[in-house]
């Protein structure tokens, strides 16, 4: 990202924000709170979008985690089974049902 190479250009835009402010505050009724930003719900909050994804991110992660705990079981299982039935041995020992 370049840096602004005008000297003036934050002058002007410092100006350009305190004029659109006041405009803003002129143009609504004097019961107004002094903050001119609205309130924002919980839903609307960066940080709490931010939390949410996290949480999302800990859930859908916890959950490949537990699919794969659980494909390496069954294989370790069905190889077990597969040993104890006799499929591994090589030669004359292998007996099959």
């Amino acid at each position: 990202m370049a840096a602004v190479r005008d000297p003036a250009f934050w002058k002007r835009f410092s100006i350009a924000v305190h004029l659109d402010e006041a405009a803003t505050t002129q143009s609504q009724s004097p019961t107004t709170s002094l903050s001119s930003r609205p309130d924002l719900k919980a839903s609307e909050s960066w940080l709490d979008r931010q939390t949410k994804k996290r949480k999302r991110n800990r859930c859908m992660l916890c959950g490949i985690a537990l699919l794969l705990a659980a494909g390496i079981a069954v294989v370790a299982l069905l190889c077990v089974w597969l040993a104890r039935h006799g499929w591994f041995l090589h030669g004359e020992a292998a007996t099959f049902p």
